[in-house]
């Protein structure tokens, strides 16, 4: 299902950033302030999405944690926003120094600004790629010089297919990455669906404020087929607060009604 809430590419659209707008929400200080005036505009109409956007944001994390301590130590993250608040790098090299982490994404100003961040960080780097180019990525030689395919990677997708429409194969890119991994390796993946209330906001949205941003929302069944041919860890693919609470965690009531479907899988051997 796509909707429109991505600022189409003309000279007058607005020029928010969705990865500085959830900077914001995650209390960073990487946005401007148009950023921070259209995520204003979103949390009016759709007051749950920054809740979300910090529940993955702490999902990511005990991912991350999850994967160290399974042995993993080299994370491919694609589609990757604004590297800061706890994120992929931050929380794998606190478990381990020598985890190595490459953030990916399209945004030029987002590179810029990632590579800056990981300035003096030997073991991390932002490569500005088409991530739906999969031999590009893949081919990379910073790829290549950081991260050793013949080794297990765990690949992140947080939120990432969101952007990427049906007309553009998702699922052909997602193998793409899973079949040039070694046995061993992970694919995790956490993407919206749709709700009512989700929808109810698009459309006051677009009453109040104009144009917003296009995301493709899918239901569980279909980000299920994202991992096809992959051992699901437990829990399976769940609601985003249920995917491996830390203890003493306490979701919040009705948290198995979060249309946030999550999963970690792993590949298996041959």
């Amino acid at each position: 299902m796509v909707l429109p809430i991505e600022a189409p590419n003309d000279k007058s659209a607005p020029a928010f950033n969705i990865a500085r707008i959830r900077d914001y929400w995650l209390g960073g200080v990487h946005h401007a302030e148009l950023d921070r005036k259209y995520a204003d505009h979103i949390m009016v109409c759709a007051p749950q999405v920054p809740y979300l956007v910090r529940e993955q944001r702490a999902m990511v994390r005990r991912m991350v944690r999850y994967l160290v301590q399974c042995g993993v130590r080299q994370f491919l993250d694609l589609g990757s926003g604004v590297p800061t608040m706890g994120y992929v790098h931050e929380v794998a090299q606190a478990a381990d120094p020598q985890s190595r982490v490459l953030y990916v994404d399209i945004d030029p100003h987002l590179v810029r600004d990632g590579q800056e961040l990981l300035r003096d960080n030997e073991n991390a780097d932002y490569l500005e790629a088409d991530i739906r180019r999969v031999d590009d990525v893949l081919g990379a030689p910073r790829l290549r010089e950081l991260l050793d395919l013949s080794r297990p990677v765990a690949v992140l997708m947080i939120e990432t297919l969101l952007h990427i429409p049906d007309t553009e194969e998702p699922a052909a890119m997602v193998a793409g990455y899973v079949d040039a991994l070694c046995s061993g390796s992970y694919l995790g993946i956490s993407h919206f669906s749709a709700t009512t209330e989700l929808m109810n906001g698009f459309m006051l949205f677009a009453q109040m404020f104009g144009v917003p941003p296009v995301v493709t929302l899918r239901e569980p069944e279909q980000v299920a087929e994202f991992f096809t041919g992959l051992e699901l860890v437990p829990p399976g693919l769940v609601p985003l607060p249920l995917w491996r609470p830390d203890p003493g965690d306490d979701p919040q009531r009705n948290a198995d009604r979060v249309r946030v479907p999550t999963g970690l899988a792993r590949k298996p051997g041959v």
